[in-house]
């Protein structure tokens, strides 16, 4: 335990989810920022596609600054730098001002979303931990689950720049929070070892069953932030739907990731982590196959869009706890590293997956739903390769980790 004042949970959830609210809460609105700008959608889509690069980047640097620097002055650099992003995007005059915020905000949230769990290994013991984690892994789950609505609604009611508006109040109040109440939790700072940190990425990289395992969580997120892209175009454009009908539908998947959760608490030590994710892939394979089904023979409708993903996400519950667990085995000295790589990945797969699915037709949800099924068969692929090939022996059927769908991206 440091001597420090221990910082409360509830403040570390904050800081971790400020992140996904940002992230959730302007993917309603993207057929709207369309229009406002008077732009192609494939240039608006960078608004979501280059968060998520700033979050990938991210995955690979706080780490190492917060062991050297501490975790405090980061995570407040961090924090002025998503406030700073936040109200650039709500003053943005142009289309390419708003994606400049949109780069600084996901540049500076993942500081939380990244530091909030160093934080906790800090400072907790083994029994205080488990309560920690469980309020931060709550407020990860409950944040992406309700600021689709928030921001759909704000935008219906008010305006899209609301939603920025709500984002900064809430930033702002974050960041004095943390300057206010959080102590610094590292005590014994690191040296910056950057030959070290690249022989421990090479190591990981030189292992096909790390990267096979990661590749599938990669794509496995991909295939999730491809359908959340693609989606609001197909309402708004096509179905002619409000926004708030992509806020309150989205509800249903989040619902079939946190079912495929506890499933894969139940069953973890009865079928092993292996297993769990075959079962996972096989599930979300399946959920693909019904989704392509369901739009030739029935054409597109919005329980088309949402009831296979909501199937798939049960899939993605069961698996993505069991690959991160598998994933983070292999080199057990090396697992926060690991950590790190496999997040980098799970965010740059998923980004790039956005701008593609930008770059299809929105008058038709053929394109997305083959790029969506096609990242949940690698998945599946990737799943199966990492499984059947051992790494001098086979990886320990390690215990699932429960986490949610943002803790694996």
């Amino acid at each position: 335990m440091s001597r420090n004042p221990v910082p409360s949970p509830a403040l570390l959830a904050a800081v971790t989810a400020i992140g996904f609210c940002a992230l959730q809460m302007v993917v309603p609105v993207l057929p709207l920022l369309a229009t406002a700008f008077d732009d192609r959608a494939a240039r608006v889509q960078l608004v979501l596609t280059l968060y998520l690069a700033g979050i990938a980047g991210g995955q690979l640097v706080y780490g190492p600054l917060s062991d050297r620097f501490g975790r405090r002055p980061v995570l407040i650099a961090g924090l002025a730098m998503f406030l700073v992003g936040t109200l650039l995007c709500g003053v943005a005059w142009s289309l390419a001002a708003l994606i400049f915020g949109r780069v600084l905000e996901g540049s500076g949230a993942c500081a939380g979303i990244v530091l909030g769990r160093a934080i906790i290994r800090d400072i907790y013991d083994r029994e205080a931990a488990a309560r920690g984690l469980a309020i931060v892994m709550m407020a990860m789950t409950l944040a992406p689950a309700i600021s689709p609505a928030v921001g759909a609604y704000l935008a219906e009611w008010v305006d899209w720049r609301a939603i920025f508006a709500l984002l900064g109040a809430l930033g702002a109040i974050v960041l004095a929070m943390t300057v206010a109440r959080l102590a610094e939790t590292n005590t014994h700072p690191a040296p910056l070892d950057i030959v070290g940190m690249a022989v421990s990425y090479i190591t990981l990289l030189r292992s096909p069953q790390f990267l096979g395992f990661a590749l599938c969580s990669a794509c496995t997120s991909a295939s999730w932030f491809t359908f959340i892209a693609g989606t609001p175009y197909l309402l708004s454009d096509v179905l002619r739907q409000p926004p708030s009908t992509y806020g309150l539908m989205i509800l249903l998947p989040m619902a079939g990731y946190l079912l495929g959760n506890a499933a894969a608490a139940r069953f973890a030590f009865r079928l092993g982590s292996l297993r769990l994710v075959i079962w996972g892939r096989a599930v979300a394979f399946a959920a693909a196959i019904v989704m392509v089904l369901w739009y030739l023979l029935a054409g597109l409708d919005t329980w088309l869009l949402f009831v296979p993903i909501a199937l798939c996400s049960i899939g993605d519950g069961l698996s993505q706890p069991a690959v991160m667990a598998a994933g983070l085995s292999i080199y057990p000295r090396l697992a926060g590293t690991a950590s790190g790589l496999m997040g980098f990945m799970q965010m740059t797969v998923a980004a790039l997956g956005t701008f593609l699915v930008a770059l299809l037709p929105h008058d038709s949800a053929l394109g997305m739903i083959v790029v969506v099924g096609g990242f949940i068969a690698l998945a599946l692929a990737f799943g199966i390769f990492a499984v059947r090939r051992p790494l001098g022996g086979s990886v320990p059927d390690v215990p699932v980790l429960q986490l949610r769908r943002e803790e694996s991206v």
